[in-house]
């Protein structure tokens, strides 16, 4: 290794640890938040002097599902970030995509924060799951819309520095942002059967006495996290099952060809942003509005 090889290798590194420290503040911060939150509940007998079972599950399932996505987001950007500028310890950092990666991560957390704080009892009180169901909405928004944003590592200059998995990189980018696509289509239909049903605000929850949708909310998070896992595992997380590496998921592989990335980029997007327009048109853009709407009488 030559010594721009070595002066590369450090800065990325340093890079790395930099945007770790931040992340590791807010995820701890979030965390702190969560389980206050729970234990404030439980203590002003929201959960626990006046026990139900039912409320109780939908709180544990709530919480739970908060901790999993956020466990999970927080590793995945670790270990992403490990991906991009340490791929052969050999990455050149590009100062101007290196801050579009930091303002994403952080812009990307926000709305993490923002889950965290809408579980306080406080806020629990006023307008029951609401901020909940919206912070994850923006979560995912947040994401797929960054996840378009270019990456601010790139490979060193010397041939045995070019990098093998740029592609699997790219897939695995093209793939999240599916995803999150995905599932902002999924929930903005569940949110229209009920609001169809006759529920003036199913984002309520418990407050509105139909836990059905925030329930579903949840789940559709913790089936986001579960097929996040199994399809980019063996990009993220590289390792061997014996004498094979472990091989990459079903969609990754068919996601390996340029093109058909570049067809399910556009597919996502457009889902997205059609999804924004219908959720505008419904009105569910004007947060103010809806947090009103949906405040406990």
């Amino acid at each position: 290794m030559n010594s721009q090889e070595e002066a590369f290798r450090r800065q990325s590194d340093r890079s790395v640890d930099n945007l770790r420290s931040l992340y590791a503040v807010v995820f701890g911060l979030s965390f702190g938040l969560v389980f206050t939150g729970a234990y404030d509940k439980v203590h002003s007998g929201l959960v626990g002097l006046s026990f139900d079972p039912a409320r109780f599950a939908l709180h544990a399932l709530v919480t739970f599902s908060f901790v999993v996505t956020l466990s999970l987001f927080h590793y995945q950007t670790d270990r992403y970030l490990d991906v991009i500028y340490r791929r052969n310890g050999l990455v050149e950092v590009r100062p101007p995509l290196f801050l579009l990666d930091l303002v994403r991560g952080l812009l990307a957390m926000a709305p993490i924060f923002l889950m965290a704080q809408a579980l306080s009892a406080e806020a629990f009180e006023q307008v029951g799951f609401t901020w909940f169901v919206l912070a994850g909405s923006l979560f995912l928004l947040a994401n797929t819309l960054f996840l378009s944003w270019p990456s601010g590592g790139r490979p060193g200059a010397s041939p045995e520095t070019a990098d093998p998995q740029a592609d699997a990189i790219d897939a695995v980018r093209v793939f999240w942002l599916l995803l999150n696509s995905a599932c902002m289509v999924v929930l903005f239909g569940l949110y229209t059967v009920f609001r169809s049903a006759g529920e003036v605000c199913p984002a309520r929850g418990e407050a509105g006495l139909q836990p059905g949708f925030v329930a579903l909310f949840c789940l559709v998070l913790l089936a986001r996290d579960t097929i996040d896992i199994s399809q980019s595992w063996s990009v993220l997380h590289p390792a061997t099952a014996g004498p094979r590496p472990t091989p990459p998921g079903r969609l990754l592989s068919w996601l390996s060809f340029p093109a058909r990335r570049r067809r399910v980029r556009t597919l996502a997007l457009l889902l997205a942003i059609a999804t924004v327009v219908l959720a505008g048109q419904a009105g569910l853009l004007d947060i103010l509005a809806v947090t009103r709407h949906c405040m406990t009488p």
